[in-house]
Order: structure tokens, then C-alpha cells, then sequence
């Protein structure tokens, strides 16, 4: 006796939801403390790399002022008895400091103080407003010799000046005293380095007190459950930093969140049920039955057919309907299809035979064998490396398409090596115009028609012209482009233009030509036309042929 398939669904549902909720539970828990690694490894390592990176912007300036004091000690007396500095002195420190706060973003301002003579230069760059500039002034005035360092010292200390925090460095030379100030807004952690976590909160504790390196205000306050702490010493600012981070929960810190994502998981097995009822009734009973029929038509049951009124939906009405419309075409053109990939294997067997031919090898072992006599070593090379692209092109068998561009970069080449056999015999011209060069077409179609020239048109008494141009055609029944070659050789016989105007695809140049029959059966069934080949003579004599190539292939 069998169990109601209900029963077991509510079975399976209740057992998806126990191991929905453990899933969820473990999950959190695991989340929360690898986030919590994550945090510190992340945090410490930004931390350090924000300590760094400090103590090379401020060593930076600590190179300005080095430079500011260099050129005190070459231009002024340091002596504390030496009168005040002259006004040349005076304008190429001012000048100097003013360069330096145009190339360096990181510093407010620069001063040079003289306590002997109570002397006060002082620059601050142009962005500061005026309240701050003054604050700056007076501040670095009057601390400029109590803050002061020995020469050498690259330590800093923090300052306070009208509410905000400033990197302060002052230098003692002889009677002078140069520094030089930095608003610590420039180095918040936020600003050069990703940090974890909620709201950073960036303290850096010095012999000065305790300042913050971020945008959060030091003292806003941190749920000591989630908190997350990192520090790193800062040996620039003789201090240690600690930054502090909240740890998110996995559902943003809610428990009705998770309720909420368990519920939604449950809905959500309810309806791939639902779904899965639904796609069998509708859809997967309806695709076996196409299956079916697409394996009886394959086994050989031509006349079996599908009831578009047993489909279900109207989507698969329509594809019933499709297959028996596609069944009564596979009667019709199986065998229009089965003489074309005849025609399609002929076509590559002529192809490959016309691509290597015995001849043309030895033509290029020979050439090659003759040049060792009397070509230098280079003339040699040029050849074997043009020789080597032609056989490399010819070989390329894994496409039977190109592009104009691409043929017509095999011809220059081919015509390369035919001039180095027959020195002046050849003069060649090739036209494609820029927006045409990438239009695609059959592999080795110019080749052979200039080639066809090559071998029935020259000879070695006067030079054999070839001209190959590529012009866009817009007719009633046509829009693509027009291939056009021309030679100035003896042209076509009267026998084999008349073979042409009797239209008959498969008696032309069978013998005389094979090059220009291989071309139309390859326009024939890559294009499925027979009048995109059409051949006459030049008036002025030679060879006239045009090839026109489709914008769209029209698949049979």
C-alpha cells in the first residue's frame, strides 16, 4: 500500500525547513567569527601600511624644510649676533617657500623665524581662508622656538590651532628656526586605505594627547560587544594609533531579519513545488512528446506526426505544428540536400587540389636553388619567408572564409615571389577601398582568378598587367560588393564565352579553366546563385572578369 504522495511532500517541506533554520544558525555563527578574523587581518594591515605611508609624506616635507635650511646656511649668517638678513635673502626664501606649497599638497604652510632679531617670514597656500591663515600665523609665531627640534630630528608633534589638528615640525638652525605645518584632515585612513567593518573610528595617541585620523569624531561612541580593535606604533609622531571598528551581524545586527529570511526560504521551497508540478503538466510531458517524435522521425517513421490539440499550452501547439510542417520539408529536400553536400565535398577536393600544387613547389625550390648563385644571403631570406607565408595561407584549412583584406595580402606576396622568378614581368594594381577591406569571402576566390591570369595570359616578352579593384553595387537584385579583375593578356577564346552566355553553370571551362569553375561552385553554394560570376573581354584586350559578393550569406 502506498503512502499519499501529499504526506510525503509535507514530510520532505518540515525536514528542508529544520535544515533551513540549523543551515541559517551555524551559518551566523560561523559568518560572525570569521568576519571578526577577517576584520583584524584586513584593519592590521591597512593600519600599518596608513603608518607608512604617514611617515613618508611627512618625511617629504621634512625635505623641504631641509632644503628651506640649506639655503638659509648658504645665503645668511647663523651666528645669533649677525645682523637680520638682507631683502635678496628675504625674497628668494618667500619665492622658495611659495614653490614648494604649489608642489606639495600636504602642506599649509612653511615659516622661518629669526628669535635673535624677532624676525617672522611665514607662507600658507592660497586655498586657506583668512581666519585659518591667521591662526596659523600667530600660532607658528609664538611657538615656533618653544616646539623647536635640534637639526637632524625628523619626529613631529600634533598641535591644535582654532579647532583643528595640525602635523607640526619646527627645525633649529643657528639663530634660525624653520618649519613647517600640515592639517592631519589630509591623512584621515578612509581616504588612501579600504577599512572592514562599520564606522572607523582612527585615534592616534602622542606625548601631545589623543587625535583622530578619520571622519568619525573621536569620541562618538562604540557597542563594546561588536567592537573590533587594531592598533600600530606611528614612531614619526613618537605615538601609537588604534583604530576601531563595529562588527556587523549577518543580518545587519536583527534577529527579525533572520526569522524573516527563514520564512522567506520556506515560501520559497513552496513554490519550486508548485513549479515543478506546473512544469510537468505543461511542459515536460509535451517535450518527452517531442522527443519522441523527433526520434521516430529519425528511426525512419516519416509519416509520424504530433495532435496540436493534445500540446496543453499554445506555446507547444505551435511547435507541434512546426514539427510537422519541418517533417513534410525533410521528405522534400532530403534529396536537394543530400546532392548539394555532394556537390559542397566536390567543390573541397577541387579546392585542395588547386591550393598545393607539385608544380609550384619545385617552381620555389628551384628559384630558390638559382638564387644561391647569384642572390646576396638577404634576397635569399626575403624569398624562403615569402615562400613560407604562401604555403602557411594556402595550408589554412580550419576556415573556408577571408576577408578582401587578407586576399588581397596573399596576392601582394604571391606577386612578390613571381617577380623575383620573373623580374619585370608583372605589374600589378589593387583598390579596396578602407570601409571594404573586411568584408568577408570565400577562401582563395581573388587568388585563383589572379592566378588564372598568371598562368594563361603571361608571357615573357612584354609585362602582364593585372588590376584587382573592390566597389560597392546597389542594384534591384543585389546589394553587396563588386570584385573586378582584369589582365591585359590575349583575353577568352570565342568557344569559351560562348560556353558562358548558354548559362549552364556546369559546363563552363571544365578543362580549359578548372580555376574559374572551382570560383563558381563556390559562389554557387556558399551564395546559392549562379549570376554572381560574369566574364567578357576588355576592349583594348585581355581579360575582363567581376565577381559579386553578397552582404548576407543566403543559407539554403
Amino acid at each position: 500500500m502506498f503512502r499519499s504522495w501529499w504526506k510525503k511532500v509535507i514530510t520532505l517541506l518540515i525536514a528542508i525547513l529544520f535544515t533551513v533554520a540549523v543551515f541559517f544558525g551555524w551559518t551566523s555563527y560561523n559568518f560572525s567569527r570569521q568576519y571578526r578574523d577577517t576584520i583584524v587581518q584586513e584593519n592590521s594591515a591597512s593600519l600599518k601600511m596608513w603608518s607608512s605611508q604617514l611617515t613618508s609624506r611627512v618625511n617629504a616635507i621634512y625635505e623641504h624644510i631641509y632644503e628651506l635650511l640649506i639655503t638659509l646656511y648658504n645665503n645668511t649668517e647663523l651666528r645669533s649676533d649677525t645682523p637680520i638678513m638682507n631683502a635678496r635673502t628675504k625674497i628668494k626664501i618667500i619665492d622658495m617657500m611659495d614653490e614648494k606649497l604649489l608642489v606639495s599638497e600636504d602642506i599649509d604652510a612653511f615659516f622661518v623665524f629669526d628669535s635673535h632679531n624677532d624676525f617672522f617670514l611665514f607662507s600658507a597656500k592660497s586655498s586657506l581662508s583668512g581666519q585659518e591663515i591667521l591662526g596659523l600665523k600667530e600660532f607658528t609665531r609664538g611657538n615656533a622656538v618653544k616646539l623647536r627640534e635640534e637639526f637632524g630630528s625628523k619626529t613631529w608633534r600634533i598641535v591644535s590651532v582654532r579647532g583643528s589638528d595640525y602635523l607640526f615640525k619646527s627645525v633649529q638652525l643657528g639663530k634660525y628656526t624653520v618649519g613647517a605645518v600640515s592639517n592631519t584632515e589630509y591623512y584621515t585612513i578612509e581616504d588612501s586605505y579600504s577599512v572592514l567593518g562599520g564606522k572607523p573610528d582612527c585615534v592616534l595617541s602622542t606625548r601631545d594627547g589623543e587625535f583622530s585620523f578619520s571622519k568619525n569624531s573621536a569620541g562618538e561612541e562604540h557597542d563594546n560587544s561588536n567592537l573590533v580593535a587594531v592598533s600600530a606604533a606611528v614612531p614619526v609622531l613618537q605615538g601609537e594609533v588604534t583604530l576601531s571598528v563595529r562588527q556587523d551581524t549577518m543580518f545587519g545586527g536583527g534577529n527579525l531579519l533572520s526569522v524573516l529570511l527563514v520564512l522567506d526560504s520556506a515560501v520559497c521551497v513552496v513554490l519550486v513545488i508548485v513549479l515543478l508540478i506546473v512544469l510537468n503538466r505543461d511542459v515536460a510531458r509535451a517535450t518527452r512528446e517531442l522527443v519522441a517524435a523527433n526520434q521516430a522521425l529519425a528511426s525512419g517513421q516519416k509519416d509520424f506526426r504530433l495532435d496540436p490539440n493534445t500540446a496543453g499550452s499554445q506555446e507547444f501547439a505551435i511547435l507541434y505544428q512546426s514539427f510537422n510542417d519541418m517533417a513534410e520539408q525533410i521528405l522534400q529536400l532530403r534529396i536537394e540536400a543530400y546532392d548539394l553536400a555532394i556537390r559542397e565535398e566536390e567543390n573541397k577536393l577541387s579546392m585542395l587540389r588547386a591550393q598545393i600544387k607539385p608544380h609550384s613547389l619545385l617552381n620555389a625550390i628551384t628559384t630558390i636553388s638559382n638564387m644561391t648563385y647569384v642572390s646576396p644571403p638577404e634576397e635569399i631570406r626575403a624569398y624562403i619567408a615569402s615562400f613560407a607565408r604562401y604555403v602557411r595561407y594556402m595550408l589554412n584549412m580550419s576556415s573556408t572564409w577571408t576577408t578582401v583584406a587578407g586576399e588581397l595580402d596573399h596576392i601582394r606576396n604571391f606577386l612578390k615571389m613571381q617577380e623575383t622568378r620573373f623580374p619585370g614581368s608583372i605589374t600589378c594594381t589593387l583598390e579596396c577601398p578602407p570601409e571594404e577591406e573586411n568584408h568577408p569571402i570565400p577562401f582563395l576566390l581573388l587568388f585563383t582568378l589572379v592566378e588564372n591570369s598568371i598562368k594563361h595570359a603571361m608571357t615573357l616578352y612584354e609585362p602582364l598587367g593585372i588590376t584587382l579593384t573592390c566597389q560597392r553595387v546597389e542594384e534591384e537584385n543585389f546589394t553587396g560588393i563588386r570584385l573586378t579583375e582584369e589582365d591585359t593578356g590575349s583575353g577568352f577564346t570565342r568557344e569559351a564565352l560562348d560556353k558562358l552566355f548558354e548559362n549552364n553553370p556546369d559546363s563552363l571551362f571544365v578543362k580549359e579553366h578548372l580555376g574559374l569553375t572551382n570560383v563558381r561552385y563556390t559562389l554557387k553554394l556558399n551564395y546559392h546563385r549562379n549570376d554572381l560570376l560574369r566574364i567578357s573581354n576588355r576592349e583594348c584586350g585581355g581579360a575582363h572578369i567581376e565577381i559579386y559578393i553578397p552582404d548576407q550569406e543566403e543559407n539554403s
